[in-house]
């Protein structure tokens, strides 16, 4: 049985009720959220104020959540800028802090101090140009330091988001209510889109929903029973299927109905990657206008070729074609 609480509210507003089995999203954001809960790509449609901005960031986490190509920009960003900011430092020390090649033959005094910065920081020294005076000499030690702090920084983050185990399993981007022994089902298919292996997967899906009752509005969540709910081995593609029996929530709801109440299915899926031996995780979720009624997945198995070898085709992870449902 489902443990509900009413919350206080505003005099004449309706009370609001708490599932106990909500995932910790709470009444508020449950019942007042106007988007999904849980978006396509696992992330949050919350947000936290009244702490200031410092306070909220982590560079470690943004350095290792970052995409590869915005955290190898933000590697050249950072790069260049340091060299800019101590070129322009040797610059303005004086036309004669840095002697050497000539100015002319670099484009001028300032891109010579730039290109001097970059020797230093990156050590390489031609012994073309050398700083003359206290002050440029300065400037040299306060850039090697910040240099060997830099590429310690740069290689520390590297090793780190190599070495992170992360999940890259493919969700189809439809759920399907498909015919199923003689009924219904609801389902979607998943794949590993990496080459390293997923032992012992588990997937659970939750089923949330708005109701209206005499208790006051509030939104129920109930995580849904599977027909498989665990494989030990995940070599290729799974579909995870919830049989729509008398006991789903689903059982006798129309397309109308999954609208009007709102629902949303939240999917997540958790196992174990071969290669560091540690569990990884996988988010998602559906609305209503993301569901496909009478239809069935395509096959995606690729005939064996020569030796014998089964594959699958990804390209193919949503392909699903036009069935009749059985009556309810």
């Amino acid at each position: 049985m489902t443990e509900t609480i009413n919350f206080p509210t505003v005099p004449g507003a309706a009370p609001r009720v708490e599932d106990k089995n909500d995932l910790g999203f709470g009444s508020i954001v449950a019942t007042d959220s106007q988007t999904r809960l849980l978006n396509k790509d696992g992330t949050f449609n919350v947000r936290r104020r009244g702490i200031g901005w410092m306070e909220s960031q982590s560079f470690y986490h943004v350095a290792l959540t970052l995409t590869w190509p915005r955290f190898l920009w933000a590697c050249v960003g950072w790069y260049l800028g340091l060299n800019v900011l101590f070129g322009a430092a040797f610059w303005l020390c004086g036309p004669d802090a840095l002697v050497g090649s000539g100015a002319a033959e670099m484009g001028g005094t300032l891109w010579r101090a730039f290109f001097f910065s970059v020797e230093t920081f990156a050590t390489i020294g031609y012994g073309e140009i050398s700083p003359v005076g206290v002050l440029p000499h300065w400037v040299m030690v306060i850039e090697s330091l910040v240099a060997l702090l830099s590429q310690a920084l740069i290689t520390g983050l590297l090793f780190a988001r190599f070495s992170r185990p992360t999940a890259a399993i493919a969700v189809s981007h439809k759920l399907i209510v498909a015919p199923f022994r003689g009924g219904r089902a609801l389902m979607f298919r998943i794949a590993n889109k990496r080459n390293n292996q997923l032992i012992d997967l588990e997937a659970r899906v939750t089923a949330s929903w708005v109701e209206r009752g005499t208790a006051g509005i509030g939104r129920k969540f109930q995580q849904l029973p599977l027909e498989r709910q665990r494989v030990l081995f995940f070599p290729l593609a799974w579909t995870v299927v919830h049989p729509i029996t008398e006991e789903s929530p689903l059982y006798g709801l129309s397309d109308a109905d999954l609208r009007a109440r709102n629902f949303e299915f939240l999917i997540i899926i958790s196992g174990i990657d071969e290669t560091f031996s540690s569990q990884v995780h996988a988010r998602s979720s559906y609305k209503p206008d993301e569901i496909t009624w009478g239809a069935k997945f395509q096959n995606i198995f690729n005939p064996p070729d020569a030796q014998g070898h089964l594959s699958i085709d990804l390209n193919r992870l949503d392909d699903v074609d036009a069935v009749e449902l059985p009556a309810r």
